[in-house]
């Protein structure tokens, strides 16, 4: 059954999270083909080519009403069965046992997190959403079905935005080195082609590391208004 969540039942809860890598979302893989396993993450290279309620899932919203939403409000995984609402995500200080404050990212609940500090679709750049493997709608649970090919659609402005998957890539958190931890952080950070960036803890059933998806725009044809 495809995996649809009214709006009205999300919510902003706050977990804590290293601001350099927040959960996020990733893509998945395609009918009975067996999906690629993730692979390890390379290093980013630089230059690598970084409210308004959204309207009803599965029905365009009036045009008044996608115009006033300034962030995405609508994310599409087809390979996976995965229509979502995307809400807008901050951050707040937190402070850890040592008594060091430190800056925690806010994460939706039964919703994925458009990072509010990336890029919006089409204006190039880095566009980070974030979302939960495991609790509050696990949103983001099977991003690890996730292969090279699959399309993520994002609905923003009132406008579609097509992003065909290039990496699925598992990286440590928990156990991490601080480098490993700084190189997992940088993608999530600006890139200057027009991406789409999917976070989440991994495996399944826990949150020792991440999983990333990244995933690139189609082309200026595949940014068309909603039907």
């Amino acid at each position: 059954m495809r995996r649809r969540l009214s709006v009205s039942s999300y919510r902003l809860t706050r977990r804590r999270l290293l601001i350099a890598l927040a959960a996020s979302p990733l893509l998945a893989a395609c009918g009975a083909s067996k999906p690629e396993p993730p692979t390890p993450a390379p290093t980013p290279r630089a230059g690598d080519t970084a409210a308004e309620p959204a309207p009803p899932i599965g029905a365009r919203a009036p045009a008044g009403v996608q115009d006033a939403v300034p962030h995405p409000y609508r994310l599409e995984l087809p390979a996976i069965d995965v229509d979502i609402p995307v809400v807008e995500l901050g951050w707040h200080p937190a402070t850890d046992v040592e008594g060091q404050i430190f800056s925690e990212w806010d994460v939706a609940e039964y919703a994925a997190g458009w990072h509010k500090n990336s890029a919006l679709p089409g204006a190039g750049g880095n566009v980070v959403m974030s979302g939960h493997n495991n609790i509050l709608g696990a949103v983001f649970r099977e991003l690890d079905q996730l292969k090279r090919g699959d399309e993520a659609v994002v609905w923003s402005g009132g406008k579609r935005y097509t992003y065909t998957v290039d990496r699925v890539m598992v990286v440590p958190e928990t156990h991490a080195k601080p480098e490993q931890r700084i190189a997992n952080a940088r993608w999530i950070g600006p890139f200057d082609d027009d991406r789409l960036t999917l976070v989440s803890c991994w495996p399944r059933n826990d949150n020792t590391h991440r999983i990333i998806v990244v995933a690139h725009l189609a082309g200026e044809a595949q940014a068309q208004a909603a039907n």
